[in-house]
């Protein structure tokens, strides 16, 4: 019989709890599988020391430049009862494991690497090395399914457009939007129930989502880094936008469009949106210089729906809060982070 086709966060999940399964008189049950939450399922492990209960969060390929999100979702996130997170991931490096082990979040890796601190059970198993290559991820979380999950999180409703409304809200090719639906089944995403699609596991999904679209999707749409020219700041951004012909076609996000967003907070970065076309025109205009660590980022939008469709300050066009939440990556801005997932983010997930 042939081997069933596992997504590569299943992949993952099997081949990193084998480190587990190895210690001496170690049994995993698995509780749930993705019913809601942040979470690909939870497991209890049992053994002569009793049982402990861990929910799964999957990374399959954890980065540098993700640790650091990936460890404030995992706190910033209620567990279920009497669980705690449990970080999956295809190879945890020795520097990641250790900023891990800093701020207490347990883990384990397909190489065999291991860290488990709860009372009464503490293992940790280090220096495992894995040579074979990290998979690729998901193709609902390559470029084209981020882009179509995208719309889902901004709109739960979208999901029962058709195909030709979705590929054309997307940007992306009609070809691709069946292969995408069938993938979110297969993850537990998606239920079509009395002849209507139902988006599952949404907050599962909004993390996923976030993970990918900054080590994925973003760098795709990256035009430039840029400077200010000395004598300027970015919280004067927004006044010499208003003042320019094509400054409402310029979408604002970043952590100037969350202090547009909110209020009480200081942007020390902005994202700017726009056409490619638009860009030298624009950078003369707002005297922006390329600078590979500048504080504003120029990307193009991506398909039909990256602009805000609520409330806009006068003479200007605000950036989805789903996309401006999605730059809010660093510790310095988690209480502004949650403010607007609180206020924008969690009633579309609830309707």
């Amino acid at each position: 019989m042939p081997r069933k086709i596992l997504l590569n966060d299943e992949q993952v999940i099997y081949d990193s709890l084998q480190a587990i399964r190895g210690l001496p008189q170690s049994r995993i049950e698995f509780m749930l599988k993705k019913l809601g939450g942040p979470f690909a399922g939870t497991f209890r492990l049992s053994g002569p020391w009793g049982d402990c209960y861990y929910y799964l969060k999957v990374v399959p390929k954890l980065t540098p430049a993700l640790v650091d999100l990936v460890i404030h979702q995992l706190k910033t996130t209620p567990a279920p009862e009497d669980a705690r997170p449990l970080l999956a991931s295809h190879y945890i490096s020795p520097k990641m494991a250790a900023r891990l082990k800093q701020q207490g979040i347990e883990y384990v890796d397909c190489a065999g690497n291991l860290y488990l601190n709860r009372m009464p059970l503490y293992i940790e198993i280090g220096g495992q090395k894995h040579a074979q290559k990290p998979p690729g991820a998901d193709r609902l979380f390559r470029t084209a399914g981020l882009k179509l999950v995208y719309l889902f999180l901004r709109n739960q409703q979208a999901i029962n457009a058709t195909y030709r409304m979705l590929a054309d809200d997307a940007g992306i090719a009609l070809g691709a939007i069946g292969s995408l639906f069938g993938e979110l089944e297969k993850r537990h995403n998606l239920i079509v129930k009395d002849g209507e699609r139902q988006l599952l596991a949404v907050e599962e999904l909004l993390q996923r989502w976030q993970l990918g679209y900054l080590e994925t999707l973003r760098p795709k749409l990256v035009l430039q880094r840029c400077r200010l020219a000395p004598g300027y700041s970015i919280a004067q951004l927004p006044e010499r936008l208003q003042q320019l012909s094509e400054g409402k076609q310029v979408l604002i996000g970043g952590e100037l469009g969350a202090s547009l967003l909110t209020s009480g907070f200081e942007p020390q970065n902005a994202v700017l949106y726009l056409n490619p076309e638009q860009q030298l025109k624009l950078m003369l205009q707002l005297h922006l210089t390329p600078e590979t660590t500048g504080n504003i980022t120029l990307l193009q939008p991506f398909g039909r729906q990256c602009n805000w469709t609520g409330w806009q300050p006068d003479g200007l066009t605000l950036a989805d809060p789903l996309l401006t939440f999605a730059e809010l990556s660093g510790s310095a801005t988690d209480q502004v982070a949650q403010k607007l997932y609180r206020q924008y983010l969690v009633p579309r997930m609830n309707r």
